[in-house]
């Protein structure tokens, strides 16, 4: 994450930025700074040299050239020798092209058809790298999307596609943009070529048999599922997970596959494995859970200040995985509270959330471009509950 250090002590910084309205956890601070993309929550550390100003964890849909101005210039305004530093001084925030979306973004334009307009075909690529073979992807009359996490994977998609057929880059983990932001039956084809094979952590793999239970609803019938590893492992696990689903029956393997990644593997001699699998037997249709912009819950008796005081880091299960709350911070001038948490869904993959309770509402920070799908939304009702307990 972007940070630096400033030769300047911690109190002395706070007092700086004081009329910024500053959240104040136990032994450090947090400022919320707006931005183009979102909410940049800036944390505001004590270090022994001095004090570390650094972009919060979770901040993945943020632009991180605008992270870069927005913490050069809190820098600026604390002052004091800069004793280490990962910011780019030339970082300059870009405005983003219309066919690039993070979740709140592909809600805001109206989701898959809203941002694709009337195509014929819609075909996706989740982890498309460099774009490569994405950009073979474009062709009249069919709408492409392309899911990635990597900055840098992203800028080059959008520099090889721009002024190409309809399309949208979509900055989201792969398997919970598949089960929360398509429709059902929307995909006509799905490709997922040379995944991360997570050789030591195989439970992070994205081929998992609840993901293949989502392409299900989501690939249209007689859609193809397009795959393709240099990982043994991983590949015998992918055909155990189609081969064991009643949806889908396997069929012939793609042929030329033109990634990086694959003439990398080649030029190594490494064996690659190829395979489809068709959505011969879709499940019945059910209605579409969109996930919202926005979950109000009304919280009544708290006390924002003596709550702070005797925080305690509390969760709970959820249908399908965890939700905690990590840390609690306090806006004295507000008398407002801002919650730290962590939601984990099905795909493991971990959001953090920040979560803000003022004037009696319990409401989700628009801070990485994030939703609430069903199962935050009822998360935040329970810790709606917890506070009323407790507070």
């Amino acid at each position: 994450m972007p940070h630096i250090t400033l030769e300047k002590g911690f109190k002395e910084a706070l007092e700086k930025l004081q009329d910024r309205g500053i959240f104040l956890g136990r032994g450090e601070g947090l400022l919320l700074a707006q931005g183009e993309a979102g909410t940049y929550p800036i944390l505001i550390l004590p270090r022994r040299e001095g004090t570390l100003l650094r972009l919060d964890k979770g901040t993945h849909f943020l632009d991180l050239s605008q992270a870069h101005s927005i913490i050069h210039r809190l820098a600026q305004e604390i002052g004091g020798e800069a004793i280490q530093s990962t910011l780019d001084p030339q970082a300059r925030p870009r405005p983003l092209p219309p066919s690039f979306a993070t979740p709140r973004r592909w809600i805001q334009g109206g989701g898959l058809a809203g941002l694709l307009g009337p195509v014929e075909r819609v075909e996706v690529e989740i982890g498309f790298g460099n774009g490569e073979f994405l950009e073979r992807l474009v062709a009249p009359g069919k709408g492409v999307v392309g899911m990635e996490i990597s900055n840098w994977a992203i800028k080059r998609a959008l520099n090889r596609l721009q002024g190409k057929g309809p399309h949208v880059i979509l900055k989201s983990p792969g398997g919970w943009a598949v089960k929360w932001l398509f429709p059902p039956r929307s995909m006509d084809a799905l490709y997922i070529l040379f995944p991360f094979p997570w050789p030591k952590r195989p439970s992070r793999r994205l081929i998992q048999p609840a993901f293949v239970r989502a392409l299900a609803e989501k690939v249209k019938p007689g859609g193809r599922v397009v795959l393709a590893t240099d990982h043994q492992d991983y590949a015998r696990q992918m055909e155990e997970c189609f081969s064991s689903s009643p949806h889908f029956h396997q069929d012939e393997p793609p042929g030329e596959i033109h990634t990086k990644y694959l003439r990398k593997w080649l030029a190594q001699g490494l064996s690659i494995y190829r395979m489809a699998f068709v959505n011969r037997r879709p499940p019945p249709e059910r209605a579409h859970e969109m996930p919202s912009l926005q979950h109000p819950v009304e919280v009544e008796g708290i006390d924002p200040i003596r709550l702070m005081e005797g925080f305690q880091p509390w969760g709970f299960s959820t249908e399908e995985g965890f939700f905690k709350i990590e840390r609690a911070y306090v806006n004295l001038q507000e008398g407002s509270l801002l919650f730290r948490t962590t939601l984990q869904d099905p795909d493991l993959a971990l959001h953090h959330q920040f979560l803000l309770w003022k004037d009696g509402i319990l409401d989700l920070m628009p801070t990485w471009g994030e939703t609430v799908p069903p199962p935050l939304a009822r998360a935040m009702e329970k810790m709606g509950q917890w506070l009323e307990k407790t507070g």
